[in-house]
């Protein structure tokens, strides 16, 4: 009876690993998967069964986009890693270009699949314009997304989410695979302020109050 229970409980193991070592697929996965201020990313790239880790390397998406966001293959600059450890099913972030003036936030759910993150610009002067990519780790498997020409007011904090739906196993739709780690990267990026009023735009404001203050009392004295 036991030596039964032994076989079926190989062949179980068995037929779950036959499900996972199949060919690995896009499945639904698109730019909508993730999004930054209620935007979806602008390029998505997905890049499977080759051993590359996005934390060590842009090979993920470095050429792929080029033509969309004028930052070369090798100009990328690596911002931020946020790492799954598994031990202590906890995330482990690192911050690798403490002076950018940047800051990232990263979530996930409990089944690793999905999740928010935020991106803020800690100047309080700077306005930025820049192109990002989050290239994720997940499988064997990258999916990068770019954001281009993201804007990013001094100060301003942007919310986001993300979700990985491409599989393991193309024939497989339940062979999503869980988060393992993702690099945030930088491109080209820009500075500019806010303009600052013409003395005459304050007196056309200061005038345009005072006319509110007139038919604010009018209004009380009727």
């Amino acid at each position: 009876m036991k030596t039964i229970f032994k076989i079926a409980l190989l062949s179980t193991a068995l037929v779950a690993a036959v499900a996972q070592a199949g060919n690995p697929g896009p499945g639904t996965s698109s730019a909508k998967d993730v999004k930054l201020a209620g935007d979806i990313a602008d390029k998505y790239v997905l890049v499977q069964g080759r051993n590359i880790n996005p934390i060590q390397s842009t090979l993920g998406f470095d050429s792929a986009f080029v033509s969309a966001s004028g930052t070369a293959a090798k100009s990328w600059s690596l911002a931020e890693t946020v790492e799954f450890n598994d031990k202590t099913n906890s995330l482990t972030f690192i911050d690798k270009a403490a002076n950018d003036g940047l800051t990232f936030s990263f979530t996930e759910a409990a089944s690793h699949i999905t999740g928010t993150w935020t991106v803020t610009n800690t100047s309080a002067t700077k306005n930025t314009t820049l192109d990002l990519a989050l290239s994720f780790h997940a499988g064997n498997n990258v999916g990068s997304f770019l954001f281009n020409d993201q804007t990013i007011l001094a100060g301003q904090k942007l919310t986001g989410s993300w979700a990985i739906n491409w599989l393991n196993n193309a024939a497989n739709s339940n062979s999503i695979p869980g988060f393992s780690n993702i690099g945030f990267y930088t491109g080209q990026r820009s500075y500019f302020t806010s303009p600052v009023p013409e003395p005459e735009t304050y007196g056309m404001m200061l005038a345009g109050l005072g006319l509110i203050g007139v038919i604010a009392r009018r209004r009380r004295v009727k």
